[in-house]
């Protein structure tokens, strides 16, 4: 996956993960931020720069922790691990809900996230499901950083019910062969091929 530039909040190096990404990353300019969710200079910019934003990564930790009450394919839907994506796909919910600010933004206090979850799980009477993906697409962000990879292991070990969360890429082979132990949920979105040539840009301009 291609990018032009790092915008990163400066705190964010002191993660395992953000040590990572520095390293995997080192090579493109990296621009310091006071806010992963406040970039005015991307505010400012018109529409018609949105896919060449797309080709920016955001890097920064996540502070904002509120589980929503779901009652579609989960119990609640967590903030995790990203927010935003590299594609394009014309109908995606998260332009219309993030307009300019969809761009992929990933928070390295993952072990931060696992824990609260894990926590959430254990004061629950039942098993509960949590939805970790509804920001993002988890499986193209596991390509960067293999969070699903330190997930699901993890939450397998740990956690108490059951973790979902959908994709529509098909970069999953790391993935199948992790124990599971029934406690994991993959939702795939598959498309005929007439829908894909003409409604679908996923390989988007960093795809």
């Amino acid at each position: 996956m291609r990018f032009d530039a790092v915008y990163y909040e400066p705190g964010s190096l002191d993660y395992p993960l953000g040590k990572k990404l520095k390293e995997q990353f080192g090579s493109l300019p990296w621009i310091p931020i006071e806010s992963h969710n406040a970039i005015q200079e991307m505010r400012e910019k018109p529409n018609a720069e949105f896919g060449r934003m797309k080709r920016n990564l955001i890097i920064g930790i996540r502070k904002t922790h509120k589980y929503v009450e779901n009652h579609k394919v989960s119990d609640y839907l967590v903030p995790y691990t990203s927010s935003g994506c590299t594609a394009m796909c014309l109908y995606c919910y998260l332009v219309c809900n993030y307009n300019k600010c969809a761009y992929l933004r990933l928070f390295v206090n993952r072990e931060q996230m696992l824990d609260r979850l894990v926590r959430q799980g254990e004061k629950s009477s039942s098993p509960l499901t949590f939805e970790i993906g509804s920001n993002s697409d988890l499986v193209l962000e596991n390509t960067i950083t293999g969070n699903l990879e330190y997930t699901i292991p993890r939450f397998v070990r740990e956690g108490r019910g059951k973790l979902t969360f959908p994709t529509k890429f098909d970069m999953v082979e790391p993935l199948l062969d992790l124990e599971h132990r029934g406690k994991i949920i993959f939702r795939m979105s598959v498309n005929p091929q007439p829908l894909i040539q003409n409604f679908k840009m996923s390989d988007g301009p960093s795809g």
